[in-house]
């Protein structure tokens, strides 16, 4: 039977946070997480089976695992996010690329419940390999996740108001390629079929960008099938500019 280390948590609705390693845990006690989120994934995200789920939040391919669960005050688990660790090699030189799933029930979702364990395994990764080349690569398949990134790092690409370095073009196509969402067409190799459809947007009757601000219409724009379940690869480079803005960001969110 799963028990979860309690942790307080600051967020209304979050009673507390638990961090689990799947590597750690019993093949009985990882289906029983398997099945717990995988059921919560289910009022989240429309077009995911088991399989494509546990190959994604408990990816057997990634170095590391972590997954953190949020928890209401009646012990029930309401969202998750897991953080994954791969090695890869891009023109000869060995890289660490970071990759998260997350998903929340709407009523506990703002406060960037989730984007803080990610800050937190980032550091933690620039810590232990500070002379690594170490990248955030997403599929954002929400208008939330890009505009957050956006908000909170200087550096995002692809992005309204920067040009894309070719340089991150080039890492942004090797280590995309490494991964086994397909591009949606040839046009766009940056646009991925990831299949995972969040449920609210799917409802929109007329998806609108009346009152959306620069960066969701520079998404949706770039991403026009994202209700479908496309994502936008995202890079974001872990370094020591992007992380004390992303932390610095933050701070000033909390202390409002």
């Amino acid at each position: 039977m799963l028990d979860f280390k309690k942790r307080k948590s600051t967020k209304p609705g979050i009673a507390r946070r638990s961090t689990v390693d799947p590597a750690k845990m019993s093949t009985a006690e990882r289906a029983e997480l398997m099945s717990l989120l995988y059921a919560l994934n289910q009022k989240i995200f429309a077009g995911v089976s088991l399989e494509d789920f546990e190959n994604h939040v408990f990816d057997p391919s990634a170095d590391s695992t972590l997954i953190q669960l949020f928890i209401a005050a009646d012990g029930q688990i309401v969202g998750y996010c897991a953080a994954h660790r791969f090695w890869r090699q891009v023109s000869g030189r060995y890289v660490i690329v970071l990759r998260a799933e997350a998903g929340l029930l709407s009523e506990y979702r703002g406060y960037g419940a989730t984007y803080r364990f990610r800050m937190i395994r980032s550091i933690a990764e620039k810590l232990r390999h500070p002379f690594t080349p170490i990248y955030y690569v997403g599929t954002l398949v929400h208008t939330s996740s890009y505009d957050l990134a956006c908000q909170n790092f200087p550096q995002v690409y692809p992005h309204p108001d920067l040009e894309t370095p070719k340089v991150i073009q080039e890492v942004a196509r090797e280590l995309i390629n490494s991964f086994p969402a397909p591009p949606v067409s040839e046009a766009d190799p940056f646009v991925r079929d990831v299949g995972w459809m969040t449920i609210e947007v799917r409802q929109e009757n007329a998806p609108s960008q009346r009152g959306d601000n620069h960066y969701v219409r520079f998404f949706k724009a770039r991403n026009p099938g994202y209700a479908k379940g496309h994502g936008l690869v995202v890079i974001v480079p872990i370094t020591v500019r992007n992380i004390s803005a992303g932390f610095l960001s933050r701070l000033r969110a909390w202390l409002r």
